[in-house]
């Protein structure tokens, strides 16, 4: 599988990578009530997760992320197979409560979701 990448930087494997299409479009009604619609652009949502994941590489992710509002994400592509970069901005992150095992502490049920620019 191919890696994810936030500004060109490695991260942990996320366990699931969810990606949306939507498309921006324009819409108004003619005089004789007939819908017309102009597509504006298409745009990914990509939402990566992960069951449990380590406190240390939840952080380096999380400061990736703080270190501006745009970022660069480099993740597979389902139409060719091959991987994709846009440019995101942050969306909703969201995590459990977390836990240690043998020192190390664990956040679980992790989503990031990153919205194409």
């Amino acid at each position: 599988m191919a890696m994810v990448l936030i500004d060109s930087q490695q991260i942990v494997q996320p366990a699931s990578i969810e990606i949306g299409k939507f498309r921006l479009t324009k819409a108004q009604r003619t005089a004789d009530g007939t819908m017309v619609m102009e597509l504006i652009a298409t745009k990914r949502q990509v939402q990566l997760g992960w069951k449990v994941i380590a406190a240390t590489d939840l952080d380096y992710i999380l400061d990736l992320l703080d270190t501006g509002v745009f970022h660069q994400l480099t993740f597979p592509d389902p139409q060719g197979g091959e991987s994709m970069t846009i440019t995101v901005y942050v969306g909703d992150i969201s995590y459990k409560a977390w836990q240690y095992r043998d020192g190390v502490r664990y956040w679980r049920d992790v989503s990031i979701t990153l919205i194409e620019r």
